[in-house]
């Protein structure tokens, strides 16, 4: 690096400011190389939620039946953590659910398309 003593981007070009450092690439390419390097789960990232959904409605149903089961002052604060750890497992539930439902959709819409025929030896 010819006497640099910074860290700066034309230091590290050597010397050529001319260069870019990264081309610009096609967006679809991107979300390929995107697909393949996370095995696709940025499309269908409900399957991940659901997991946890199911997780936390149980952990929410026995800390809530614990904590509503033994009755004392201090356990005003579990009592609400424990509803709220249910409520966010049904809604992780409902989320994944809804985001099936539109992606199911989208699906059939795609599948009822067809495309139209191209009518060939028409002069």
């Amino acid at each position: 690096m010819m006497g640099c003593k910074s860290n700066s981007l034309t230091c590290l070009q050597g010397g050529k400011p001319g260069l870019p450092l990264a081309t610009a690439t096609d967006s679809t390419a991107t979300l390929n190389k995107l697909a393949l390097a996370t095995g696709g789960t940025e499309k269908s990232w409900y399957r991940c939620i659901f997991p946890f959904g199911i997780v936390s409605v149980v952990i929410g149903v026995a800390a809530t039946c614990i904590t509503f089961t033994i009755n004392g002052p201090q356990m005003d604060i579990a009592k609400v953590v424990s509803v709220a750890t249910l409520i966010f497992g049904v809604g992780l539930l409902v989320t994944a659910y809804v985001c099936w439902r539109a992606k199911r959709e989208r699906q059939r819409k795609r599948q009822h398309q067809e495309p139209v025929p191209l009518e060939q030896g028409a002069l």
